[in-house]
């Protein structure tokens, strides 16, 4: 007998990242689950749920839908699976769902696993749902699903969809955003999976203050993102990223003492939605070694899908080798290229705080700044620069090799919410990061009331129930 519902998914049919699950902590379990019989050998996996009703109601074969999109695949539901000899992954035919047909197929078991290979031509049916409504012949396009071409080999024939795809659609192909920062998103397009950038400052200088920020900018997009806070304590970070996040000062000790005022209450709210951020936090602190770090990023990615990673910083994970100058620079070199290959294998934007050589004060800092080998700024696709003539204070995009633009983003502190902005202001008004809510909640990819796909809410993920607004701050925390 089937068990009763172990979530809901509600999503507004406005705005794709509107979603949420009911109720917060429930589990994971895959939509469709019901259609498919004991002695089934054979499933397939969609990228939502409409996709996975569309071919069981055109087929009849046992169909289920992944429950948090194509950025994460829970290895709770994969004890569900390991029944089965074959594997049909019919993702959506766009840059994100066959990235993510890839990483799916890699936990599923790659021998096993066949992937639908996206269309081409203008019109081509996106996903599984738009085939049904074009007429197409779903069996058809499910028989023809191909194997994951060998990671290590690849011939044009295996590319040629994906590289039209992308000179077709190259907005699909920028990097998630950084909304707080518009000017350094439209330099360097986002933060890409499969990169490596590189941020260097002289000591002081906000490089902390800036990543912290920009977690949270891909956090609240639902980007599963991952810290490895080596030179702050995780209880001080969070301190930092609580004010960040509720874009304003958080309650004095004075305040939260006040039994007649509701400051403790707001701080609850506020830790309620941070909550709720798909975040994470390495234990180390101080001189870790490298292998340890690597494996406790491989993890996250298994187990979270975290797809940002932050490492605040290089030199803190080169303490414990070598007893020179030479095997310290040897020891950067192999640290730079781990984390390089981690970042291209594991497909993952890996954020890399690379502290500067010695410079006299008010020298502007330049890529041969960058304390050791060249191999850092090398092998980074971007390289930040923090600097500071006195007068004001900008990032300089010193290198990007996705397409050229370099230049200068101006950043003024904010000292009430602890956070950047590109423009004078007294403050940041929290109102201002609120997106509008939905009109409506419902499912927003059926034949009736699909929306046109928003790029932005694509790269959102599904946030627990609880939080509404997901981010930032609640009225009540904003700044006055």
């Amino acid at each position: 007998a089937r068990g009763p519902p172990r979530r809901i998914k509600a999503r507004s049919i406005v705005n794709k990242g509107w979603q949420r699950l009911d109720p917060a902590g429930g589990g994971w379990g895959l939509f469709g689950w019901h259609t498919v019989p004991s002695d089934a050998k054979e499933v397939v996996i969609t990228e939502g749920e409409y996709d996975a009703m569309a071919v069981f109601q055109a087929t009849g074969r046992p169909a289920v839908s992944v429950p948090n999109g194509c950025r994460s695949f829970p290895p709770d539901v994969l004890p569900m699976l390991e029944r089965f000899d074959r594997i049909i992954l019919w993702m959506d035919a766009d840059g994100p769902g066959q990235e993510g047909a890839e990483i799916f197929a890699n936990k599923l078991g790659v021998k096993r696993v066949v992937s639908v290979q996206p269309p081409q031509g203008a019109g081509a049916p996106k996903d599984a749902n738009d085939a049904l409504r074009a007429g197409a012949d779903l069996g058809a396009i499910l028989d023809s699903a191909g194997s994951i071409p060998h990671k290590r080999i690849a011939t044009f024939s295996d590319l040629r969809r994906s590289v039209l795809h992308e000179i077709c659609n190259p907005d699909q192909y920028a990097g998630v955003p950084l909304p707080s920062l518009p000017s350094l998103t439209g330099a360097i397009k986002g933060l890409r999976r499969g990169e490596l950038s590189v941020l260097t400052g002289a000591t002081g200088s906000g490089k902390t203050t800036l990543l912290s920020q920009i977690s949270l900018d891909t956090a609240e997009q639902g980007v599963g993102t991952l810290w490895g806070s080596f030179e702050v304590k995780n209880t001080r970070l969070l301190r930092k990223l609580l004010q960040q996040f509720g874009r304003s000062a958080l309650p004095s000790a004075a305040e939260l003492a006040d039994v007649d005022g509701n400051a403790v209450e707001k701080l609850n709210a506020l830790s309620d939605r941070f909550e709720q951020l798909p975040m994470y936090f390495m234990k180390f602190h101080g001189g870790s070694d490298v292998e340890d770090v690597i494996n406790a990023m491989e993890y996250a990615v298994y187990v979270h899908d975290v797809q940002h990673i932050i490492l605040d910083n290089l030199q803190f994970m080169l303490t414990r080798r070598g007893k020179g100058s030479w095997d310290k620079f040897d020891m950067q070199d192999l640290a730079i290229e781990l984390f390089r290959r981690f970042a291209t294998e594991k497909n993952v934007h890996v954020s890399l705080v690379v502290h500067p050589r010695k410079e006299d004060e008010g020298v502007k800092l330049g890529l041969s700044s960058v304390f050791g080998s060249a191999k850092a700024t090398q092998e980074a696709d971007t390289v930040l620069i923090l600097q500071s003539d006195g007068q004001r204070k900008f990032v300089e995009v010193k290198k990007n090799r996705y397409d050229g633009t370099l230049g200068n983003c101006a950043l003024h502190f904010q000292t009430r919410s602890g956070r950047y902005s590109e423009t004078r202001e007294s403050g940041i008004d929290a109102s201002k990061y609120l997106p509008s809510p939905p009109a409506a909640v419902g499912g927003g990819d059926g034949a009736a009331g699909r929306t046109t796909d928003d790029p932005a809410g694509r790269r959102g993920g599904i946030f627990e129930s609880g939080s509404k607004p997901l981010s930032p701050a609640v009225a009540s925390s904003r700044p006055t």
